[in-house]
């Protein structure tokens, strides 16, 4: 095992198993899981290994790699985009010369590319267990196409290799039905929050965050966090919200998000007549602010892994939501929400309906979604699943 083995540590009479934990991107859900699991499994006595990419990075991530490191643990930079490229190749080698150095018990990939890149490697060790998670499969939510056949068949082809961990029923159905993978190779974890980190504001925060984020203190702003991406939908969104803007004279949009669509977005904005009344802000490592200074949160995804990591703080929050019945959270109105209004996929008019159904309903109730995040989505509930899964796993582990 190396040098590296002194980081396992017996926990409740058993050896932690090694763990190296692969990811690309280094920015939104897919990092923030992996950075959330990374520290939880510190806290288990287990610093994970880690093989991360720069090319879609963050602060976050720098500070994560940092952790890390200073814990003891190797990481590498594979300096991988989310596309195949020739410069895999190099990315291959670098992560295969990482697990003959610290020749873990378990690898965990993270995302469609770490798993494109992890599973071929797997023949090479086999004493090392095999995990992936792919965040949302390509194919989610799409019309069939050229591009996602491709993609498709790649996940096809790997399915077989190790343990798939899914983040909701369906990615899960969706896996088996489309793509093969074999039931008894499947397991669920959803998504955690941190509920001691996001909680509702008091009345001083509320107004310092707004304050933070320039936002007016006594408008209601109804938020959103989201890339300029099809597979956020923006369009639905800004096409949904603009008569609501136009009836409304205090509520905002305040939107967390960047990408290809935003010129488009902002076109639309000017065509609409509500660009006066959307405010923008770009990628925060810390979210609180964001939450604190929210009255609603609105999601329009076309599909998701489970329930967005976004909805699940601001459900810790307090806020109400209105959000689309997406693949990966077709669940989430029969979950028993009290402030939650659903809507199909692209339903331009639906998602306007539930706009103003949020404007009319009773601002004195609370909610009960952060009552139900504690009992559904708490991390030590979702990761610590996934810590069983390596625990039950790993060769390395002795038998209580």
């Amino acid at each position: 095992m190396g040098r590296f083995a002194m980081h396992n540590e017996r926990v409740a009479g058993r050896m932690t198993p090694s763990v190296l934990l692969v990811s690309e991107p280094g920015i939104d859900g897919v990092f923030r899981h992996v950075e959330g699991l990374s520290r939880y499994l510190v806290s288990r006595g287990c610093v994970p290994h880690l093989a991360y990419s720069s090319r879609r990075g963050s602060e976050g991530l720098r500070v994560l790699v940092a952790e890390l490191e200073a814990a003891g643990a190797r990481t590498i930079d594979l300096e991988v985009s989310n596309s195949p490229a020739l410069a895999d190749a190099k990315a291959w080698a670098r992560l295969i010369a990482l697990v003959r150095k610290v020749q873990p018990d378990i690898i965990h990939a993270h995302s469609s590319k770490a798993g494109a890149l992890v599973r071929p490697i797997a023949p090479l060790f086999p004493r090392s267990r095999i995990f992936y998670t792919a965040h949302a499969y390509f194919g989610m939510g799409k019309s069939r196409s050229p591009k996602v056949t491709f993609f498709n068949g790649i996940e096809k082809a790997l399915g077989g290799i190790g343990t798939t961990i899914n983040i909701s029923p369906d990615e899960a159905r969706f896996a088996r039905e489309i793509l093969g993978v074999r039931e008894e190779r499947q397991r669920i974890h959803h998504n955690p929050v941190n509920a001691d980190f996001f909680r509702p504001a008091a009345p001083d925060a509320r107004r310092a965050a707004r304050r933070k984020l320039g936002l007016p203190e006594n408008a209601r702003i109804l938020g959103t966090v989201g890339r300029f991406v099809p597979q956020k939908d923006p369009l639905t969104l800004y096409r949904a919200v603009a008569p609501c803007l136009r009836d409304t004279a205090d509520l905002h949009l305040f939107h967390i998000g960047w990408g290809a669509l935003e010129q488009t977005v902002d076109e639309l904005c000017a065509e609409l007549g509500i660009a006066g009344k959307i405010r923008r802000g770009s990628y925060m490592e810390d979210t609180r602010s964001l939450y604190h200074a929210l009255d609603a949160l609105v999601v329009t995804s076309t599909y998701e892994a489970g329930w967005p990591i976004v909805i699940l703080e601001a459900m810790a929050c307090g806020l109400p939501i209105i959000t689309t019945t997406a693949p990966g959270m077709s669940d989430i109105g029969a979950s028993g929400l009290s402030h939650c209004w659903t809507v199909a996929v692209g339903d331009v008019a639906g998602v306007t309906n539930g706009i103003r159904g949020w404007l009319a309903a009773d601002r004195t109730t609370a909610t009960n979604h952060r009552e139900i995040v504690l009992s559904r989505f708490s991390v030590e509930r979702c990761f610590g699943g996934v810590w069983s899964e390596y625990m039950a796993a790993s060769p390395a582990v002795a038998p209580v």
